[in-house]
């Protein structure tokens, strides 16, 4: 399978001891650049192989060196690299990046509005909506099924679809691997889908989603603060702990429709 690689392992269980052979999700780095006059663009990504052009593109979106109006630059892709034609860039990253890594390696940052990015579409979900898709929120994960070790991000559209679904070890690089590809497609800004998530929602998850303009952001784990308060300056739907048929919704419940009583 793309994306993973097998490697020897010992299995102890209570009563035996057994050699194994266990598919591992593969991690490993992808030097990007640019027509900079020091070439640089993001430094070194650590990241799941395969959709290396939809990883790159969703990047830029989330750093604002990809907007709305702008075209696609040209990429040029080779095994483990990939370079850009922009002679500049947003990026503050100062730091080579690793999967983990979102707002890691920026200089400075702030909890404000984002500057440029347009108003949240005012749309309403049922209530039932969400918890279908709750419902079918592991379906499509197939590295995961594999190895147990990606992260997925998932585009859903307004009738409870899953339109597409991306892996990488990376839980960001998911995220910017769906974006990317939806941005290739020309399906771009997601102004009217959900957008579902496996990790956390911290600051730069929520970050991506205001600058797809998308809407509804849901996550099987937690928030953290920095990405509440940036929800609430974007007035963004965060829903978080969407499992098991329950869901907290943390900002944005106007957009919700015949929710469940407050008790």
């Amino acid at each position: 399978m793309d994306g993973t690689n097998e490697r020897a392992a010992i299995r102890h269980s209570l009563h035996e001891s057994i050699p194994v052979v266990d598919v591992i999700a593969i991690e490993s780095p992808l030097q990007t650049s640019s027509d900079r006059d020091d070439g640089k663009l993001y430094g070194t990504l650590m990241r799941t192989p395969g959709h290396d052009k939809e990883l790159i593109l969703g990047l830029m979106i989330s750093s604002g060196d990809l907007l709305p109006n702008h075209e696609i630059p040209e990429i040029k892709l080779s095994s483990n690299s990939i370079h850009v034609s922009i002679n500049s860039t947003n990026s503050e990253r100062i730091i080579d990046s690793t999967s983990a890594c979102g707002i890691c390696g920026r200089e400075n940052i702030e909890i404000t509005p984002l500057i440029g990015c347009t108003n949240m579409p005012e749309l309403n979900i049922d209530s039932q909506l969400i918890r279908d898709i709750i419902s079918k929120i592991g379906l499509g994960q197939n590295l995961f099924q594999s190895t147990g070790g990606t992260h997925a991000a998932a585009l859903w559209n307004l009738e409870g679809q899953m339109l597409s679904i991306m892996e990488d070890v990376g839980r960001h690089n998911a995220f910017d691997k769906l974006v990317g590809k939806q941005r290739l497609s020309c399906q771009w800004p997601l102004s009217n889908n959900i957008v579902t998530l496996s990790g956390r929602i911290s600051y730069e998850m929520v970050e991506k989603a205001v600058r797809s303009n998308i809407p509804i952001l849901m996550s099987v784990g937690s928030a953290t603060t920095a990405a509440i308060d940036l929800a609430v300056f974007h007035d963004l739907t965060l829903i978080v702990f969407a499992r098991d048929n329950r869901y907290t919704v943390m900002t944005g419940a106007h957009r919700i429709i015949n929710a469940d009583e407050v008790k």
